[in-house]
C-alpha cells in the first residue's frame, strides 16, 4: 500500500481540549507505531484531510517519521479555509503542520458552502488512497461514525484497505508500553 487515509476522532470527542494532555501522547506514539509499520511495508503518502484531533496527530507522527522513512505527509482539506473559525492557537497548529507538508490542497477551491463538501471531499480522498487507518469505536460514538459508514459502502464495491482502531487496541498499546518502560 502506497497511500493511507488516517482519520478519527476530534479533540473534544475524547474529552481531549489541549494537545499537551497525557492522552495525547499516548495516541501519537501508537499512531507511530502503525504508521511506523506501514512504513516499513512501503507506504509513500500519509493523507489527512486537517481536522483537528486524529488527523493532525497523524500529521505530526508522518513529519517526524520522514526523518527515518520514504515518508510524505499530503493535507487534502474540503474547501478553503476550512480553519477561519478555529482559535488562533489551533489555527497555529494547524499552519504548523501544514508548513512541513509535501503537498497541500482543497478538494474545493472555494469556502464552506454546504455539508455536501465533507461528504464528496471523503469519497474524493477514499478513491484516491489505497486504504484508511481510522480511530473510531463503535461503543464511543462521535463524528467519524458518518465517515465509517462511507468507508464501509465504498470497500464493499472495491479493494480497499481498513484499518480501524478501537479504544480497546489503544489501551492495550498504553498498558504494554507502560509495561516496556516502567517494567510493570
Amino acid at each position: 500500500m502506497k497511500s493511507l487515509y488516517v482519520t478519527g476522532y476530534k479533540p473534544f470527542e475524547l474529552q481531549i481540549f489541549k494537545n499537551n494532555q497525557p492522552e495525547v501522547r499516548f495516541i501519537k506514539l501508537y499512531l507511530q507505531e502503525r504508521i511506523r509499520q506501514y512504513a516499513e511495508e512501503g507506504l509513500e503518502w500519509v493523507i489527512i484531510s486537517g481536522m483537528l484531533g486524529t488527523e493532525l496527530w497523524a500529521g505530526e507522527v508522518a513529519i517526524r517519521l520522514k526523518k527515518n522513512y520514504q515518508l510524505k505527509l499530503a493535507v487534502i482539506t474540503p474547501f478553503l479555509e476550512h480553519t477561519a473559525k478555529w482559535n488562533e492557537e489551533n489555527q497555529l497548529y494547524y499552519d504548523r503542520i501544514i508548513s512541513q507538508a509535501d503537498f497541500v490542497t482543497s478538494v474545493y477551491q472555494q469556502a464552506y458552502a454546504g455539508g455536501y463538501m465533507f461528504r464528496e471531499a471523503t469519497q474524493f480522498i477514499l478513491e484516491n488512497t489505497e486504504g484508511t487507518l481510522l480511530f473510531y469505536d463503535e461503543e464511543h460514538e462521535g463524528s467519524p461514525k458518518y465517515f465509517k459508514r462511507q468507508l464501509i459502502d465504498f470497500s464493499n464495491e472495491s479493494d480497499y484497505n481498513m484499518d480501524i482502531i478501537s479504544m480497546d487496541d489503544l489501551s492495550v498499546f498504553i498498558n504494554d508500553y507502560q509495561s516496556e518502560k516502567w517494567g510493570g
